[in-house]
């Protein structure tokens, strides 16, 4: 399980004035690539962020066209690695931009529907079936088993993840592992017109820093 030295989510602000933009990432510590539970995280991630037409992307850049892009993922070595939400978006919309990210996170944790787990199941074959199609991807594969100690048949067991996975066992996934009131919220912006905002998220002030990540009295 993933380690939990805070577990009340916390507001940073680096402030960059007159920004007309802001950065937000959004996370926690996660897990290394040889957990058990690491490739079974990032298929349960999928239709939260894990492609263009995850949930955070189809509503921050196709319905709100807040950004061009917004995503989530799980990043792992043989040392925890992170999970981390994201998107650049216009300074004016930074506020409903954080909430959105954090209520469809906590909207996430309601269990998927057959449907949607069923398109996420085909899409993650179909593009593994692609993934070894050249040289390289092959030279990237015999890299992984090298480095993390997989076993030789690895894309097999990563499959046999994807088509055994259940609703249950994808919700379980979702709610061991995407806690939106226990992860950092961190944006760059103009803190003159959206520190304020940050608020709203319900975690208490934001504590403002510089740009080398020093609070700022």
């Amino acid at each position: 399980n993933m380690p939990e030295p805070n577990r009340m989510a916390k507001v940073y602000f680096v402030d960059v004035p007159n920004a007309k933009q802001s950065e937000i990432r959004i996370g926690y510590l996660g897990l290394s690539r040889t957990h058990p539970d690491f490739y079974a995280t990032s298929v349960m991630n999928m239709k939260l962020g894990g492609n263009f037409s995850g949930d955070v992307n189809m509503v921050l850049r196709e319905e709100k066209g807040f950004t061009y892009g917004a995503r989530t993922g799980f990043s792992g070595s043989k040392f925890p690695g992170k999970f981390t939400a994201s998107s650049g978006v216009r300074s004016n919309t930074t506020e409903e931009s954080v909430n959105i990210f954090k209520n469809l996170m906590s909207a996430y944790r309601e269990p998927i529907s057959e449907e949607d787990l069923e398109f996420t199941k085909n899409v993650t074959l179909k593009s593994n079936a692609r993934r070894f199609e050249t040289l390289g991807a092959l030279r990237g594969m015999i890299s992984n088993i090298a480095t993390y100690g997989l076993p030789v048949n690895y894309i097999e067991d990563q499959e046999d993840v994807v088509r055994n996975m259940s609703v249950e066992s994808h919700n379980a996934l979702v709610n061991k592992y995407i806690r939106p009131n226990e992860m950092i919220y961190l944006v760059v912006g103009d803190a003159a017109t959206q520190l304020d905002g940050m608020k709203s998220l319900g975690f208490g002030d934001p504590v403002l820093l510089d740009v080398n990540g020093n609070p700022i009295k």
